[in-house]
């Protein structure tokens, strides 16, 4: 796999309040489960993380989404895209950001 094939997806969350943000976290976990994390590795995800930004008055959470390759992330986007069908209801603005990795610590340094 060489670097330039990797394809990441971010996306930062903002919410109204923290009750918002519980709803969507409740959500969240329920949706991405073992089951779904495992059929999402198998179709060529690398990683998923949530986090919640630190010191604002904002209440925020970046979701960043690595893939093997632009079509792992198309095979995955089919299992995403059922996250609206999921209960629990919030209110929220996002913004998304996708593209290839162009830079990674493992250029520089392969994971031990």
């Amino acid at each position: 796999m060489s670097m330039s094939d990797v394809f990441t997806s971010v996306v930062l969350v903002t919410f109204p309040s923290e009750i918002q943000y519980d709803s969507w976290l409740t959500k969240f976990r329920t949706f991405y489960n073992e089951k779904a994390i495992d059929y999402l590795r198998n179709n060529g995800q690398i990683s998923q993380r949530a986090s919640r930004v630190q010191e604002d008055d904002v209440i925020r959470v970046t979701i960043i989404w690595t893939y093997r390759d632009y079509a792992s992330y198309d095979k995955c986007q089919k299992f995403h895209s059922n996250w609206g069908k999921v209960g629990g209801k919030y209110i929220a603005k996002s913004a998304g950001y996708r593209g290839y990795e162009v830079w990674s610590d493992s250029d520089v340094m392969p994971p031990e």
